[in-house]
């Protein structure tokens, strides 16, 4: 108390100009914690709305996925018109998981990409299989089984890189 009364003995002992540089720094430095405090919160704001934006993407990305699997699972299904379709479906929801996938990758780093290059290739080999096996008016079952293979991958990746529908960064 002792220590405030005497600085404000020095104060008041001050010309009008050396008071009003004391004041005027004050001011300043009382500025600048205002101008901080409002950065960390615009900061916070901006991390928020990244995080919101990255686990949206994340589940759509999710849902694209998980509707291609179960439009595969509708090849089973006797006297489907598979080849006009059900592959369109499935081609559209995979072009639409490999956009997301891609922008998760971009925007947010590798470590968010669901699908690395192999899955997309695998993909893109059973849809040609397809193709190729209508093409030539031959049997389906190879590319079926390839197109399996390509949904339990999908399944498995669901299931390890999502918890809770909120996709986790992986390595």
């Amino acid at each position: 108390m002792e220590s405030l009364k005497s600085g404000m003995r020095r104060f008041s002992g001050m010309d009008a100009r050396s008071k009003a540089l004391v004041v005027a720094a004050l001011a300043l430095i009382v500025a600048l914690i205002i101008a901080l405090c409002i950065s960390i919160g615009m900061r916070a704001n901006i991390q928020g709305e990244y995080t919101a934006a990255r686990d949206k993407a994340g589940s759509a990305l999710y849902d694209n996925l998980f509707i291609l699997m179960q439009t595969f699972d509708s090849t089973a299904v006797p006297n489907i018109d598979v080849r006009n379709a059900i592959l369109p479906q499935m081609r559209s929801y995979y072009i639409a998981s490999i956009t997301l996938n891609n922008l998760l990758a971009q925007t947010y780093g590798s470590r968010y990409a669901v699908l690395n290059e192999e899955d997309q290739e695998s993909l893109t080999s059973a849809f040609t299989a397809y193709e190729a096996a209508y093409q030539n008016n031959t049997s389906t079952d190879l590319a079926r089984a390839d197109m399996q293979l390509c949904m339990e991958r999908i399944k498995d990746l669901l299931n390890t890189r999502y918890s809770q529908g909120v996709l986790k960064p992986g390595r």
